[in-house]
């Protein structure tokens, strides 16, 4: 089995790449670790997927789960190795194998490794039906005001300056210290879509799809957002097959 590892603390990704060679059963070459998204992707983009990834939540550019923003579709085995327990459900929607928090066991990773040949596209599919629970609602502080915001009263959620907008359909713009990132993990993915790293919107606040170019679109949201929304390439496909559920 081939793997790689991402991983930003160099006695973390030591530790690990240790644990893996003491297994033994099955055989697993470290092709490389990186400790950035950016390079992880760059990779995926430009050579054969792994068996399997070691995937850290928090590395140097940010937050992994970004790296599912920029490639399409990674056709490797997942193994989220992480200090934060906050992020499970969504890793498993991400199609996790297994979520393991650090200090990583033995035990638990030859477990997680094994899953990796035993699992079938059903199983994952359960798994990820199993953590989807939904916020129906948000209390948010900023500064000495509280907001309760009603997720069918959200059109679209954009960060801006580390702080994210939630835009509500009447209008109204509230700011929170929410990050998209947790946002992601905590909205309904078929009823949000995160459109770029800037931007979650609801389905219903799209109020028209123009073609920006032979592989991009442009989003018109309803309130207005306040720039053009355009869409990646590399984002495109998905827009298009959530709106096609």
């Amino acid at each position: 089995m081939k793997a790689i590892i991402v991983e930003d603390e160099a006695i973390a990704s030591r530790r690990l790449k240790r644990l893996i060679s003491e297994i033994g059963s099955p055989e697993i070459e470290i092709l490389d670790v990186f400790d950035n998204v950016s390079e992880t992707a760059a990779f995926l983009l430009e050579n054969e997927h792994p068996d399997l990834i070691f995937l850290d939540i928090h590395v140097a550019d940010g937050n992994s789960f970004e790296l599912f923003n920029i490639v399409d579709e990674i056709r490797s085995g997942i193994i989220f190795t992480t200090a934060y327990n906050d992020y499970a459900p969504l890793a498993f929607r991400k199609q996790a194998l297994d979520y393991l928090l650090k200090p990583v066991k033995r035990e638990e990773l030859l477990e997680a490794i094994h899953r990796n040949n035993s699992l079938t596209k059903r199983d994952v599919e359960e798994i990820k039906s199993s953590y989807s629970e939904f916020k129906n609602r948000f209390l948010i502080r900023f500064g000495a005001k509280l907001h309760i915001i009603k997720t069918e009263d959200i059109a679209y959620i954009y960060s801006e300056n580390k702080i994210s907008y939630f835009v509500l359909n009447e209008g109204r713009k509230i700011p929170s210290d929410y990050k998209l990132q947790e946002l992601e993990l905590m909205l309904d993915p078929d009823q949000f879509f995160r459109a770029n790293r800037q931007l979650i919107v609801y389905i219903d606040a799209i109020s028209e799809i123009l073609t920006y170019s032979k592989s991009r679109v442009k989003l018109r949201l309803q309130p207005p957002y306040k720039s053009d929304m355009v869409v990646s390439t590399e984002t495109t496909p998905k827009l298009k097959a959530w709106l096609d559920r």
